[in-house]
């Protein structure tokens, strides 16, 4: 049987109350870590690291009270839990402490920071542009070119991956680099699991594909 809980849930009551009942959930969730966030002003050297991963939760919670409803939803594992493990992975890079050497070094401590705000500040960009068709499985709902879409078909990812790389040299550990080398891999396989559903479920994706780049410049 093909892993299909939402199906499953559909059965008992309508997609559309489902529907609201994870967009509320992830409001609230994501309305905690911007709070969390807020109050963390003060422990940023770089205000514009703490400005950026504010204003992406702001975008997170913004696209889910917005958001429309899938045209081609989610089903089976390679579409939810593997983009679902993939979400959670930068998480656990913040488990190891900071490498010592690192932090002594003001210059280099200061250059990532820069580098993780830059990098948060281009995912922010892709998340305003997707908005109400903002997903974290593998779903359809309308076809965005605008924004960095234009120029590059996963800014979101890329700005992800160059975080997650600059948080990793930060609390440099071999299990640091096995999670983000696992985390790579991940949101690569997914920019092929989402563009295979584009490519079936809008046709004009396909020309649109032409005219970008896959993943960076």
């Amino acid at each position: 049987m093909r892993f299909d809980p939402f199906g499953v849930c559909s059965r008992y009551a309508a997609e559309s109350a489902i529907h609201r009942i994870i967009r509320g959930f992830m409001v609230l969730v994501l309305l905690g870590f911007l709070l969390h966030r807020v109050r963390q002003y003060h422990l940023f050297a770089v205000k514009a690291l703490w400005f950026a991963e504010s204003a992406l939760f702001a975008v997170l919670i913004i696209a889910y009270l917005f958001r429309s409803s899938p045209v081609s939803r989610s089903t089976g594992v390679q579409e939810i839990l593997i983009p679902l493990a993939g979400s959670a992975l930068p998480f656990a890079l913040l488990l190891t402490p900071p490498l010592p050497a690192v932090m002594a070094h003001r210059v280099l401590l200061l250059a990532l920071l820069w580098g993780m705000a830059a990098a948060t500040g281009l995912t922010v960009a892709g998340m305003w542009s997707l908005r109400r068709s903002f997903s974290i499985t593998v779903e359809a709902r309308e076809l965005v070119t605008t924004g960095p879409y234009r120029y590059v078909r996963h800014p979101v990812y890329c700005g992800e991956i160059l975080a997650a790389t600059a948080v990793t040299a930060i609390r440099l550990s071999v299990a640091n680099v096995v999670l983000l080398s696992l985390f790579v891999a991940i949101q690569l396989y997914r920019t092929r699991l989402e563009e295979n559903k584009l490519r079936v479920t809008f046709p004009g994706y396909c020309q649109f594909a032409q005219g970008s780049w896959w993943f960076w410049r």
